[in-house]
């Protein structure tokens, strides 16, 4: 993890790094790990919050994301904290938050997620098999290849404006580059578009 930290210090994203922060650790439940949530980069806004991040979002504590993630795990008949397994795509913390980044530097997660996603299929081999629910389209984007839909909303019945009654699909493990069957989820500023209200209960 050091040396891909110390890799992207070096590079054209240097400037954005910061090491003076430990990447926090993943959340592993307890029990037999059945889901893999994918997220996309512990940086928050506020840059006085970040130190208090020592686990993958922020799973080690009441908020709002755990509360979410509860919620479909629920739906699915899983245990958040013996049936999870929560990691960030992006391992390390940024000056800035890199969707803040999206019109001055439209590649830098691209770039960053290709330094870290060796990493990230390295550390989840062991729960093979498992499927993964990237957590928004930043992390959705990272590992899609060939022509699939890049946006969570055609997973999710979307058929154009207003109109939500299409298919709901998934991604096969042959059209992403971690070879998972992938969920694609949106992450919580995604939740208050009406599809994924309407369609919540129906995809999971």
């Amino acid at each position: 993890m050091n040396k891909i930290i110390a890799e992207l210090s070096n590079s054209a994203l240097g400037d954005y790094v910061d090491t003076s922060l430990t990447p926090p650790s993943p959340f592993r439940g307890s029990g037999q790990i059945k889901l893999i949530v994918l997220g996309q980069d512990p940086t928050v806004q506020n840059p006085k919050h970040r130190e208090n991040i020592k686990v993958t979002l922020l799973l080690n504590q009441s908020g709002r994301l755990r509360t979410y993630l509860e919620k479909v795990c629920r739906a699915l008949d899983l245990d958040l904290d013996k049936n999870i397994y929560a990691t960030n795509l992006l391992k390390n913390f940024f000056t800035v938050p890199p969707d803040s980044l999206r019109k001055e530097k439209p590649d830098f997660f691209r770039k960053a997620a290709d330094c870290w996603l060796p990493f990230l299929k390295e550390e989840i081999e062991e729960f093979e098999n498992v499927p993964v629910l990237p957590l928004g389209e930043p992390v959705l984007n990272c590992l899609m290849m060939g022509p699939d839909w890049h946006q969570i909303r055609y997973y999710w019945g979307f058929e154009g404006p207003g109109k939500y009654g299409g298919t709901f699909d998934f991604v096969p493990m042959e059209n992403n580059i971690l070879r998972r069957i992938l969920f694609p989820f949106p992450h919580l500023p995604g939740l208050s578009r009406e599809i994924y209200r309407l369609n919540m209960k129906g995809y999971l």
